[in-house]
């Protein structure tokens, strides 16, 4: 039963270090990819979103870069404008 505990505690403990590698790696990978300019009506396969410019506080259209993968396991860049999330009448 301790063995069983103990391997559970590791595993839950580098948990996070996987993360953070695999999250690296995904950096990596968009780093060397192009990036693609988002059009009307353009089809995206995203399966999971990687990163995402934040625009919460910058006020009106900004561009934002979204990398993700497709339901192929490829990584994937876009570029695309979005309403800054910023109240801009301060």
């Amino acid at each position: 039963m301790k063995t069983a505990a103990i391997a559970a505690f590791a595993l839950i403990a580098s948990a996070p270090f996987a993360f953070a590698q695999s999250a690296q790696s995904s950096n990596a990978k968009a780093a060397d990819i192009p990036t693609v300019q988002y059009e009307y009506g353009m089809q995206l396969d995203v399966k999971k979103v990687l990163s995402l410019t934040d625009v919460s506080n910058v006020a009106g259209v900004v561009p934002v870069t979204m990398v993700y993968e497709d339901s192929q396991g490829r990584v994937q860049k876009v570029k695309y404008l979005e309403l800054g999330g910023a109240d801009d009448h301060s």
